[in-house]
């Protein structure tokens, strides 16, 4: 009798924790899909800016800057090392040209040029006629911040210079910007955009194919609505529009055509600027415009990446996800 009562206790003892498993099961994988669901939606939503940004960059290597006939340097080499001695900055750079005899007949210098490493044998004169830098700076538009991550994107397509494509960056800052100044573009010329620097708001190293992703520090988003990030199909032909500084005003452009790219790619979209207060006021598309976001049906979509020279009323966008890498 007694072995009995003990196996129905044992037998109730399991199956009460067996059933106690079982809702602890259940109870946490429900909400551990419920927070991913969660997370999941909140990271498809991003804020579109639109802010002049002024970018300044300290560079990993100095970087040739201008052309000059009959030198064995081009626009956009990085100079890696000179006489064997590497060079890590201008100041290396600097020292180290005029540490040079003045007599000297053969300097080798070691380059990146195209992504190719390129040994040249050059004289002391050739180096210093050089404009050479291993600092940058300039303005483009402040495209997106995820409300999530505070991580910005900008530009909509890398920072080049001549032969280097992707300048990489060794340390890189971007700033509001006050006393706006624009030149407007014409026919056959591509305006531009200059501002004073204002306050200082994040940081950034990478610098892809689809602009400059970094963290934001201080920038009030507040204010800011939210825009779901677009699938590609659900872009179409017609009318979309552009953020403003301030991401407060919007300005009329027309969808021409859309590239079905299954992979990331840059001119996704071909654009044409139609709000007569915007051309106006630029003319069309202006150098500092790169990285303007684009909203549609209340979804963003893309930014501005290029401007046609022969008619800069029009240019090309990039999709969102591929700035964002998603």
């Amino acid at each position: 009798m007694f072995y009995k009562n003990s196996r129905k206790k044992t037998i109730n003892t399991k199956f009460s924790l067996i059933a106690c498993l079982l809702f602890l099961l259940y109870f946490f994988s429900n909400n551990l899909i419920y927070a991913a669901s969660i997370t999941n939606t909140e990271n498809d939503f991003l804020i579109p800016i639109g802010n002049i940004l002024h970018i300044e960059a300290q560079l990993e290597n100095v970087i040739v800057r201008s052309c000059i006939k009959d030198s064995p340097f081009a626009l956009g080499d990085e100079i890696l090392n000179i006489n064997n001695s590497t060079i890590n900055n201008y100041c290396d750079f600097s020292n180290i040209l005029n540490a040079l005899p003045n007599n000297t007949n053969i300097v080798e210098v070691t380059l990146k040029r195209n992504d190719h490493i390129v040994n040249i044998k050059t004289v002391k004169e050739k180096l210093e006629e050089i404009n050479s830098t291993d600092s940058i700076s300039g303005f483009a538009t402040l495209t997106y911040i995820d409300p999530i991550s505070k991580k910005f994107g900008a530009v909509a397509h890398p920072i080049s210079l001549g032969n280097s494509r992707k300048i990489k960056i060794k340390e890189g800052y971007i700033s509001t910007t006050s006393n706006l100044n624009i030149e407007k573009s014409y026919r056959g010329n591509v305006g531009c955009i200059s501002a004073q620097p204002k306050d200082y708001i994040g940081k950034f190293t990478d610098n892809t194919d689809f602009g400059i992703k970094g963290d934001v520090a201080t920038f009030d988003i507040s204010q800011y609505e939210k825009y779901k990030i677009a699938s590609l199909n659900e872009v179409k032909r017609g009318k979309a529009q552009i953020t403003s500084d301030e991401g407060c005003k919007k300005f009329d452009i027309e969808i021409l055509n859309i590239e079905n790219q299954k992979n990331p790619k840059s001119k996704t979209f071909k654009i044409r600027i139609i709000d007569k207060e915007l051309l106006q006021l630029t003319g069309g598309i202006v150098q500092g415009m790169s990285g303007t976001p684009i909203v549609q049906d209340d979804k963003i979509i893309g930014a501005i990446s290029h401007a046609v020279e022969n008619d800069p009323t029009t240019g090309y966008a990039v999709f969102i996800k591929w700035m964002v890498g998603k």
